[in-house]
């Protein structure tokens, strides 16, 4: 189930708010850009095996620019907001 726009805008701010203490090389909309991604990547793991993989999915700016310990924190945010994930907020 896709999380609503505001659900995705929590994602968004959550993971501004909490970040990695890293140096980033983009701007706001393309992590926000990203929390879509990532929703929309989440929903089409849960109908079938995604056609692409996590890194994959997200969009080229963050995807090139983001540390792996931004890309993790990120996927674990969207991931908990999962109304079926509620264990992990």
């Amino acid at each position: 189930m896709a999380l609503s726009t505001g659900e995705r805008d929590q994602v968004w701010r959550a993971f501004m708010r909490i970040g990695t203490g890293e140096a980033t090389n983009f701007v706001k909309q393309t992590v926000r850009d990203a929390v879509d991604n990532a929703d929309d990547w989440a929903d089409s793991a849960a109908a079938s095996v995604p056609a692409t993989s996590y890194n994959a999915a997200l969009n080229a700016t963050f995807r090139s620019n983001a540390t792996a310990a931004q890309k993790s924190l990120h996927h674990v945010s969207a991931h908990a907001s999962k109304p079926n994930h509620s264990d992990l907020h």
